[in-house]
């Protein structure tokens, strides 16, 4: 009887929409390569799935914020890996079916589904183990260029809101890229929007999507759909553009963000995304005695200090939520 259900199961995840994992983090230019796919008419998506970080990932980097104590489904998981042998295999193996019929389900007809959630720099390797025959696409961009984007268009520098991703995220995702070298495609966001054909007839080889540079002759699409997602490079540009692969350089204009880079840079200082890949721009990070930008930078000190404050020892939102609990439920409850 097992044997039979195996084969079924078998035969029903060989129609199964194949998956596109996108690996990057945030404000790489994901979006603009998810938008790209789009374009080839073979693949769908929807925005950011995220369903993964719910049901992959255990070490303290993937604590949850729930209303219930997250550590104890760890250590519930744990007695049931000590108990059987053979939990981890069938969990991958359930984890495995029931996002194929996710993604199939998702993507109507269409013979790939992209997956494009930055968080799963978390999970890379696990994410590869359950989906061994899937497409790994990792994305990279220069982290100066990113921490800058993150903050563009919010009027502050305060990149540690995205501190996760920044340091653990970007230290997994290349630990990853050079254990799975082989099975993976990796693109450079900065060749992407210079070489954006030259690129994605490469990226096609790597898809099985043969033309695939055919897709920059038609307006990028319109949206991902989904609630989840960046729409501001959206609303921004209907075509590939290198606007922005220069243009964050000017965002570090005070010795505050200066120093702020130095350190980054000082912790990465093995890192292949500063070694092999990437150059530091030394005059976007060195303070010249004339252009201190002293007073800007006071400024974003202290907001930054009274942001950090607000964050880590005294959360605002937590305040908010419980008190839009008691006035719906009547009584309170905190994240645990």
């Amino acid at each position: 009887m097992l044997g039979y259900f195996c084969f079924l199961l078998a035969a029903s995840c060989s129609l199964m929409t194949k998956p596109i994992f996108i690996l990057s983090l945030p404000r790489s230019g994901s979006t603009l390569l998810q938008r790209l796919l789009l374009g080839s008419g073979k693949c769908a998506t929807l925005g950011e799935p995220s369903l993964l970080l719910r049901l992959l990932g255990e070490d303290e980097c993937m604590d949850r914020r729930s209303l219930y104590w997250e550590s104890l489904v760890t250590i519930a998981k744990r007695d049931m890996r000590e108990k059987w042998s053979a939990f981890d295999e069938v969990y991958a193996e359930g984890v495995h079916y029931l996002m194929s019929r996710i993604y199939t389900g998702l993507a109507d007809g269409k013979e790939y589904f992209i997956d494009k959630t930055p968080r799963y720099t978390l999970i890379a390797n696990e994410i590869i183990k359950v989906f061994p025959d899937a497409k790994f696409i990792v994305l990279w961009r220069h982290p100066l260029a990113i921490a800058a984007s993150m903050t563009e268009g919010k009027g502050r520098w305060y990149p540690e809101e995205h501190s996760i991703d920044l340091y653990e995220g970007i230290k997994r995702l290349e630990a990853f890229s050079q254990s799975y070298s082989d099975q993976i495609c990796e693109v450079m966001y900065e060749d992407l929007v210079a070489r954006p054909a030259q690129e994605l007839r490469r990226l096609g080889t790597y898809l099985e999507l043969p033309k695939l540079e055919s897709a920059l002759t038609n307006k990028l699409a319109a949206s991902a759909g989904g609630s989840l997602g960046d729409k501001t490079g959206v609303k921004k540009y209907n075509t590939v553009s290198q606007e922005s692969s220069q243009s964050w350089h000017k965002h570090y204009n005070n010795w505050f963000r200066r120093r702020w880079a130095r350190c980054y840079i000082a912790y990465h200082k093995d890192s292949l995304s500063f070694t092999h890949r990437y150059k530091i721009p030394s005059g976007t990070i060195q303070s010249s005695f004339f252009d201190l930008g002293l007073f800007r930078g006071l400024i974003e000190y202290i907001r930054s200090g009274i942001r950090r404050y607000r964050r880590h020892y005294n959360p605002v939102w937590l305040k908010r939520f419980s008190r839009h609990y008691l006035k719906r439920h009547g009584y309170r409850v905190s994240y645990k």
